[in-house]
């Protein structure tokens, strides 16, 4: 048990609170794995868990007051679980993914943000050294969820189009999102309605109106925060 983990997952919440009840976090001797919302009631519960590793104990719950516990300011009460575990879970995405199509500046900065961000997300780019998960555009399509979240950002424009065509002639359900300026939007649209095609389903310029900048990491910045706006959105749908 030693050289074990301890799921600490807040059960419980009464007002306000760092995180919602599901959060989870795994902790062992040296290690944590995920988050239940920082500051005192993380660090309570960590040395709480880690507590319970040097002791050999399996489970416990606690009720923590924020504010005349730990001298938080969101004054809410937690309740936790701590359980004991082999190991952390491997895979922590939830909600639906992003599809991004093209690894450039702006592309990998993207990859980056989604890293650090519990969502799914599929990666294309046609060229193999840049180690996208699909580098051929017909092995992604045959693969791409019911649902998602399509950001078209490659380094042709001819290939933008391709990708934007064949998703909306698939009529896929979710958002499509395309990189670009004016000129771009509309010729992608008088290109789209001659095909008999509805260019209404793209979304362009990407990004969170407000936010300025053309500087790659702005722009991905801005990008992902739309996705989560609409993640958000979409989980209200539910």
């Amino acid at each position: 048990m030693r050289d074990g983990w301890i799921l600490v997952e807040i059960i419980r919440v009464l007002g306000s609170a760092p995180r919602a009840e599901g959060a989870r976090m795994w902790v062992s001797s040296d290690s944590q794995v995920g988050s239940i919302g920082g500051g005192q009631l993380e660090l309570s519960a960590t040395e709480r868990a880690r507590h319970m590793i040097t002791e050999g104990l399996r489970e416990s719950q606690v009720s923590l007051p924020l504010g005349p516990v730990l001298a938080q300011c969101c004054g809410g009460i937690v309740d936790l679980a701590f359980t004991a575990v082999e190991e952390p879970e491997k895979n922590l995405e939830t909600g639906f993914p992003m599809v991004l199509y093209g690894l450039g500046h702006v592309g990998s900065s993207i990859a980056g943000i989604m890293a650090t961000i519990p969502h799914p997300l599929l990666t294309f780019d046609d060229r193999a050294e840049l180690g996208a998960a699909y580098s051929d555009l017909t092995s992604l399509m045959v693969s791409i969820p019911e649902k998602a979240y399509h950001l078209v950002m490659t380094y042709s424009h001819e290939m933008d189009f391709e990708i934007c065509r064949i998703l909306i002639e698939r009529d896929v359900s979710g958002c499509i999102g395309l990189i670009g300026s004016k000129s771009k939007k509309a010729r992608f649209r008088s290109r789209l309605k001659k095909l008999g095609l509805d260019p209404g389903r793209i979304n362009c310029p990407i990004g969170v109106v407000g936010i300025h900048g053309k500087e790659p990491s702005v722009i991905a910045v801005s990008a992902v925060a739309e996705f989560l706006l609409w993640q958000t959105a979409e989980g209200i749908k539910k």
